[in-house]
């Protein structure tokens, strides 16, 4: 019996498991549900706090899927690397991905600092209250919601690149790396 971590076994599966495959959907859906549908500037205030607490909460959620993701990956084989794949590609993907499992961490606690630094109410999923837990301090709520900004648009481009390196595999390599994501083909 092999008794090496799973981290350390050869990578003979051919595709991610089941969980890993609804592990990263369901991030990736949030994710670009975050990105592209939480620019509350020009909204009722009404509904920009309805919006906040969605954001929050699906912040919230992130944190906690992706260490599952994270602690999932550690712990179960992966698909052997692609053959024949460049050296600067291989690394590239491994840097994409490890400022994926990065930013599932930092945008979501620069977004509670945020919470921590303004008055009005911020509660995740409209349950427990993350607001005011630091003196509010619009100055520093403006520097902080940058940064959110910018981990935000820092996610944007990882999706883009990573979202084009599947599309460039599957339809100019063909190699069919798509399909190590999706459910096995009956």
């Amino acid at each position: 019996m092999d008794v090496r971590p799973m981290r350390d076994r050869a990578k003979t599966a051919s595709r991610y498991d089941l969980v890993a495959q609804m592990l990263h959907w369901t991030m990736a859906a949030i994710l670009v549900y975050l990105i592209f549908f939480s620019h509350f500037e020009e909204l009722p205030n009404h509904i920009v706090e309805q919006k906040i607490q969605l954001h929050a909460g699906l912040g919230a959620l992130i944190i906690v899927l992706g260490a599952l993701r994270f602690y999932w990956r550690l712990n179960r084989p992966r698909p052997a690397p692609i053959p024949n794949e460049p050296v600067w590609r291989a690394r590239a993907s491994a840097i994409v991905q490890e400022a994926f499992y990065a930013l599932f961490i930092i945008a979501p606690a620069i977004g509670f600092i945020l919470s921590g630094l303004v008055s009005y109410p911020v509660r995740v999923f409209g349950v427990f209250d993350v607001s005011g837990w630091l003196q509010n301090n619009e100055a520093a709520a403006d520097t902080v919601n940058s940064l959110h900004g910018f981990s935000a648009d820092v996610m944007t481009g990882l999706l883009v690149l990573h979202v084009g390196a599947a599309l460039y595999h599957q339809f100019v390599k063909r190699d069919g790396l798509i399909w190590r994501m999706l459910p096995a083909r009956r």
